[in-house]
């Protein structure tokens, strides 16, 4: 080639880079401008919090029992949240990292903060945290696969969102002053606030012992409003408890094995619908029905951090749905048990779960505390779950404690982030899924044993955690627990293709039909 040729060459080639280098700033700043566009097209409802609550002091941050310091809910002072540029009021209230049993019902209590926002379209968020030296961000759930900016010399964490869903950041890989953001939906359909059958709750903060629910009332809570208080209804039916708001029980003793205050509590109801409100702070559980059916609970976000702090506890109930809500508890996230009539037909799906202690999705123990002829517990399904952390007892667990027969329980469609089971005072249990026929002097009832048949677990992944057994276990060969169908099973990148490739201890004697896929 000719010394001119070359030279032709050579610039056609970097006519070529620059033309190829200008079309990446033009697509660039295209995608710039249509994301600005998206969020200019957003719609944001931010809710601001109570004036009469206080602010966070150092000293509230300890980490000291309900008896060492006040476990009010407070107004966060060291996390700091805008949407789409605007301030959103951030929560602080309280969690439990202690990982074992406290007999004075009294254990050492941290806090976090929470915020929520209500919107459409495209959000941007930015978290900034002044005290906290950032190297790495997580946001769960890793599903959406979140990619945040960080700003390590401002302290800040910037991403958007464009689901209305839960959101937890944790910072620099721990569990401590984690961010819970709940960005609802725009309410579309309110009730009408001149009806007589409706209570409404305006914003503010609001000190109400109790709320107890009749036939046909809807109890409306708005955003923006605190209500220190319980509601609860008792032979029942076609109840509401609705809106943005938050029901708080911090100004409630913890029961310390007398007096549960149960935040939504109903028995013996017939289509009861709880959807969308936060609850926080349960002296116990935090959400019951008993001996009720036709039920919906729709969107709802729970974080305790008391004893016995259940989350979703459902005892004798039939045909419930329990849907898109979100549950941190320091006991079981979601529990089915049998306190007098049988269970069935309850269905968990869409859910996200952080247990800080005890399972996260336990059928049992009390599996016939009413000690009942024929008792059963059939048709419980969990779907589609994410588990953020567990950090106790089993994720899966299935415990017949008493004589009742549990058939047909299914876990299906379930991801978990992260896992640590056995920690703490969990030693005696350090398994991940655990399906079992004991004798336990703590929750059994009934004399006699019953059995355990028809479990599916299908397409369960553990992404992160300690790599522990898992156990199927009968009591005898009369109480088997028989047909466990395992399917896509992953631990930790692996297919679990059998019992040994997965650590599953299984007791031959008292198990028959189990099955990997």
């Amino acid at each position: 080639m000719k010394k001119n040729g070359i030279l032709q060459f050579l610039c056609i080639v970097a006519l070529a880079g620059l033309s190829v280098g200008a079309m990446a700033v033009i697509c660039k700043n295209m995608d710039d401008k249509k994301s600005q566009e998206a969020l200019a097209q957003s719609e944001v409802i931010l809710y601001e919090g109570p004036a009469s609550l206080r602010d966070a002091t150092e000293e509230d941050l300890k980490n000291a029992s309900e008896a060492g310091r006040d476990i009010s809910l407070l107004h966060c002072t060291d996390t700091f949240v805008t949407v789409n540029g605007a301030d959103c009021y951030v929560y602080d209230t309280n969690v439990n990292h202690t990982r074992q049993w406290v007999g004075n019902y009294c254990p050492p209590m941290s806090r976090t903060p929470i915020t929520y926002f209500d919107f459409s379209g495209t959000v941007e968020i930015q978290v900034t945290v002044p005290d906290i030296e950032l190297e790495n961000v997580k946001i769960s759930p890793l599903s959406y696969g979140i990619e945040p900016q960080l700003d390590k010399d401002a302290h800040t964490v910037t991403f958007r969102v464009d689901t209305p869903d839960s959101y937890t950041i944790q910072f620099n890989n721990s569990p401590e002053r984690a961010l819970h953001i709940f960005a609802n939906a725009i309410e579309l359909d309110l009730p009408d606030f001149d009806d007589p059958n409706v209570i409404y709750i305006g914003p503010g903060e609001w000190n109400i012992e109790s709320i107890m629910l009749k036939k046909g009332q809807t109890l409306y809570l708005a955003g923006g409003s605190v209500v220190h208080g319980i509601v609860n209804a008792n032979f029942e039916s076609d109840i509401t408890v609705r809106g943005h708001g938050i029901l708080d029980c911090s100004h409630l003793e913890g029961w310390q094995g007398r007096t549960a205050y149960i935040p939504l509590k109903f028995d013996h109801c017939r289509n009861v619908a709880i959807r969308d409100i936060i609850v926080l702070n349960a002296n116990a559980w935090a959400c019951q029905a008993y001996d009720s059916t036709d039920g919906v609970i729709d969107g709802v976000k729970i974080i305790t951090a008391r004893p016995n702090g259940d989350g979703i506890s459902l005892q004798s109930c039939q045909n419930y749905q329990v849907k898109n809500c979100f549950v941190r508890s320091w006991d079981d996230s979601l529990v089915v048990k049998n306190y007098d009539v049988n269970s069935n037909g309850i269905i968990f799906s869409h859910m996200q779960l952080w247990t800080d202690f005890a399972q996260s999705m336990e059928v049992g123990y009390e599996t016939n505390k009413g000690n009942k002829e024929d008792s059963s517990i059939t048709d419980i399904v969990f779907e589609d779950i994410t588990v953020l952390n567990n950090f106790h007892k089993p994720v899966i667990s299935v415990h017949n404690g008493d004589d009742a027969l549990l058939d047909n329980i299914v876990f299906r469609d379930i991801v978990v982030e992260h896992e640590e089971v056995g920690s703490g005072d969990a030693d005696e249990m350090p398994y991940l899924i655990d399906i079992n026929i004991m004798q336990n002097s703590n929750w059994s009832t009934t004399k006699e044993r019953g059995k355990i048949q028809n479990v599916i677990i299908e397409n369960v992944t553990f992404l992160d955690g300690v790599e522990n057994a898992s156990r199927i276990q009968g009591f005898d060969d009369e109480h088997k627990v028989e047909n466990v169908v395992i399917t896509n099973l992953y631990m930790f990148g692996k297919k679990i293709t059998g019992a040994e490739d997965g650590k599953f201890e299984i007791e031959s004697e008292t198990v028959s039909g189990v099955e990997f896929h």
